[in-house]
């Protein structure tokens, strides 16, 4: 499973919606939920790794709080995710498994309210905040062909542009 890096065409177009939850796609989405922390990564969306399908998944592994104490991770996955409200404003970088190397501050709503499928075919609605929240809505932009960089303001990306070209110019072997 490769992540698929900007200039790929599959990360600028609107995915398909998922009609129906199969064995294929739950083993997907297995391995979306491996590959994701073997990345360096928190969220890895379809799109990412070559499949025009609205699902991502989202991976925190056990870690260790700011006080020491131990905190188990988990996963979730989003099929058909619907971001229904948001609210609050918070700015904070941002990077993306598939734009390697580039990390800007990115303004997102702070809380969303997103109705979604779970892998068991049950349809949730949950609210989430903080990181959680700007992690959900950026792998749900890639399910609309949106990458992090294209919320940056004009000039921004004027300067990143030599780098981002050089992303889309480097040989790929999927």
């Amino acid at each position: 499973m490769e992540i698929r890096i900007y200039g790929d065409e599959v990360l600028n177009k609107r995915a398909e919606e998922v009609a129906e939850i199969t064995t294929e796609l739950k083993e997907l989405i297995g391995e979306m939920i491996k590959k994701c922390p073997e990345a360096n990564g928190i969220g890895l969306a379809a799109p990412q790794v070559g499949v025009s399908k609205r699902f991502f998944v989202v991976v925190v592994q056990d870690r260790e709080d700011d006080d020491g104490k131990f905190v188990k991770g988990f996963s979730m996955v989003f099929i058909n995710p619907v971001i229904k409200a948001s609210s609050g404003s918070c700015k904070m970088e941002e990077g993306c498994l598939s734009v390697p190397g580039i990390w800007e501050i990115i303004e997102r709503p702070e809380v969303i309210e997103v109705e979604f499928t779970d892998i068991e075919g049950r349809r949730l609605t949950g609210t989430y905040e903080g990181l959680l929240a700007r992690v959900i809505q950026h792998e749900n932009d890639h399910l609309d062909g949106i990458l992090f960089v294209s919320k940056l303001p004009k000039l921004k990306q004027d300067l990143l542009k030599k780098r981002l070209n050089a992303l889309k110019n480097k040989k790929r072997d999927y």
